[in-house]
């Protein structure tokens, strides 16, 4: 498909998925959350809810957070950046799986990086490997601004295209129990970094995606791999098998 004409199913599109987020209960979804992840993750409503509550208490974080946002939205560069919620659904994954070792696509201002790291915090270790466009984000600020500084000795940046750099840092870390692309959500990006994170995602080991309402190219790739996935907001969660990864 040529570009231009790609760039414009990608902007219709968005347009949909705007008019549809005003028909979804996004309050109703957060609350399913810890129904919706127990059904794939090794973990249980009753300890995913506590994981919840953990996050909600996590005063540290959460100011930290609320007055870097704050600086944003008074800068007038961005006014939704922040996907608290679906930053929310990661800190329980994290928590649930433990992870150590995490890959993630498009940084911006940090909000899905300080919640993994937050996560990371908790856990009492790990390393998130983040990836995105050299340049940094809009106005005086830099890339993962709202990443509190008790978290940061945690994460590794790196500016570049990730169609240059992901699959060399894939093979450098080893398997991952975390990968999350959150960069360029138009199709064929997608799912180049699909295909190229699933073989290094560990058993048991998650695949996640943002803005997956945005087409249902995250539910055909879950269905086409054998991985089970639900949705909670705007983010998609799939698991590899515990049993083995699919290749």
């Amino acid at each position: 498909m040529p570009g231009r004409l790609r760039d414009a199913v990608y902007a219709l599109r968005k347009a949909r998925l705007g008019l549809e987020r005003r028909r979804l209960d996004y309050g109703q979804e957060t609350d399913e959350r810890a129904e919706r992840l127990a059904s794939m993750l090794p973990a249980s409503v009753d300890e995913l809810r506590a994981y919840e509550r953990e996050y909600d208490n996590l005063e540290w974080f959460h100011d930290t957070y609320a007055d870097r946002v704050a600086e944003i939205h008074d800068a007038g560069v961005a006014t939704d950046t922040t996907h608290w919620r679906d930053g929310a659904t990661l800190y329980v994954v994290c928590r649930a799986l433990e992870v150590e070792t995490v890959v993630e696509t498009g940084v911006l201002f940090g909000s899905f990086d300080a919640h993994i790291l937050a996560a990371m915090e908790r856990n009492g270790g790990g390393t998130l490997h983040s990836v995105d466009l050299h340049g940094g984000p809009p106005g005086r600020f830099d890339y993962g601004h709202l990443i509190p500084d008790r978290c940061r000795e945690h994460w590794e940046l790196r500016e570049g295209d990730a169609r240059a750099m992901l699959p060399d840092l894939l093979e450098a870390v080893g398997p991952v129990d975390l990968f999350l692309h959150d960069s360029d959500h138009r199709l064929p990006h997608m799912r180049f970094e699909y295909e190229t994170a699933l073989p290094h995602v560990s058993s048991g080991g998650v695949l996640a995606s943002h803005d997956v309402r945005l087409s249902r190219l995250f539910d055909r790739f879950s269905d086409e791999n054998g991985l089970s996935s639900c949705v909670v907001c705007d983010t998609g969660i799939a698991r590899v098998p515990s049993s083995g990864r699919t290749d």
